[in-house]
């Protein structure tokens, strides 16, 4: 690897996890018994939350019944790559090829083969043997060549190896594929710095950050390039966002890593999800939230949180259904009645709003926001006397409510002016 290049890539750690367990397919599904298609599911689920000897188990059971089912074999090498347990990986994968050569399904029959070699083409790049991973990076575009993730694979060995010709073009054929692919526009941007052309390297790199905003090294060579092309000012807003970025890495990846030591750690994933909403990287705080409900279902604090995130940004078709879950844990959650007379009353659902409220009146008389509730329902819904008499009675319990004063003052007045006629 070149001098030059193997420096700049300290801060270019630029990697994709090509195979996401949430997205693949059952390969073999429509042969599988009900069982085994439900341990499989089991098994993904564990291995979305960390817990791996939890997910290594289900594949294991499967497998010990079935030695050559492809689902739990590709499962189960993945988790172990998962673990970094690379060898164990290897070999798992290795598993695959002779039990799918008597396939006769040749479009399955290719896919699973690519998958395969994309698996350990990854595999073989984290222990930096690349010509064994470029082996089966280009075994996986044979397979797939369809497939934007085997170009991409491909290319990233390329840039690796310095051949950036070669890179360029795998890129270019990974973007004709995906063209949102932000880890290529990293890549392109740092071969063009190699190449002597910031200019370059600056369209390449803003491409990045504009699909995928939370990544630090994009910044920093950002800044790099604006720096080569004289542009200080820009180089030094760009310095500054990549040391709140680094910032923000460091602290998630530490939670990170105490996770994997203790998955259900509910005060970490909590912490986890505040820093991701202090940076507004909005859906890793919801994908923290919905990990949170998985691991305890039988808990409100998961439905309770991810409800006021959607409450926030105004999606009450997500908020109202996890706060009608809160209450069904918990009927005695006061706040949770609250707002879902707010979520009903702004959907109109008068009748559903009005129901809270009053559940929430019931459990603490004197509670002067379920009130405030009631009297805008009765506002919109013309029922100016009960409106009226519902602000009044906020005014008793809470003499100092400027808001219900002004409210109680306009609807009186409303109500003294002659109404006209058509």
């Amino acid at each position: 690897m070149k001098a030059g290049y193997k420096r700049h890539y300290i801060l270019t750690k630029c990697t994709r996890c090509v195979l996401i367990l949430t997205t693949l397919l059952w390969f073999t599904s429509t042969v599988s018994r009900a069982e085994t298609t439900a341990t499989l599911q089991v098994g993904v689920e564990y291995a979305k939350l960390r817990l791996y000897p939890q997910a290594v188990d289900a594949f294991k059971a499967i497998l010990s019944q079935q030695p050559t089912n492809v689902d739990a074999l590709f499962q189960l090498a993945n988790v172990y790559k998962l673990q970094d347990e690379l060898e164990l990986a290897i070999e798992t994968f290795n598993k695959i090829f002779p039990t799918i050569a008597a396939l006769k399904n040749a479009p399955l029959k290719a896919r699973i083969n690519g998958l395969t070699h994309l698996a350990l083409a990854e595999i073989y790049c984290k222990q930096s043997q690349l010509d064994t991973a470029e082996q089966h990076a280009k075994a996986a575009v044979r397979s797939s060549p369809t497939d934007a993730d085997t170009h991409y694979r491909l290319g990233y060995i390329y840039t690796h190896q310095a051949k950036f010709d070669e890179a360029l073009a795998a890129f270019k054929r990974t973007l004709a594929r995906n063209p949102d692919f932000p880890e290529v526009y990293e890549w392109l941007g740092l071969i063009a710095l190699m190449q002597n052309e910031p200019k370059q390297a600056v369209g390449h790199y803003q491409t990045a950050i504009q699909k995928k905003p939370y990544v630090q090294s994009a910044y920093y060579n950002l800044a790099k390039a604006y720096r080569l092309i004289g542009n200080m000012p820009a180089a030094t807003e760009q310095l500054k966002l990549f040391h709140q970025m680094k910032t923000y890495y460091d602290r998630t990846y530490a939670i990170e890593s105490a996770l994997t030591e203790d998955p259900t750690d509910t005060t970490l994933r909590l912490e986890l999800a505040a820093i991701h909403l202090e940076h507004k990287h909005i859906s890793a705080a919801i994908a923290t939230y919905q990990s949170l409900i998985r691991l305890h279902p039988d808990r409100t604090i998961g439905y309770d949180k991810l409800a006021r995130l959607y409450m926030n940004f105004n999606a009450p078709q997500h908020a109202i259904p996890l706060f009608e879950k809160v209450l069904e844990l918990n009927p005695d959650t006061i706040e949770a009645h609250v707002r879902l007379g707010w979520l009903y009353t702004q959907s109109k659902a008068f009748d559903k709003a009005e129901t809270h409220l009053q559940a929430a009146i019931e459990k603490m008389p004197h509670l002067s926001l379920a009130y405030h509730g009631l009297a805008e329902i009765y506002t919109q819904k013309g029922q100016l006397q009960k409106a009226i008499d519902t602000y009044r009675y906020i005014t008793e319990i809470e003499p100092d409510d400027s808001d219900a004063w002004e409210a109680l003052n306009n609807l009186e007045r409303l109500k003294r002016e002659p109404q006209t006629t058509q």
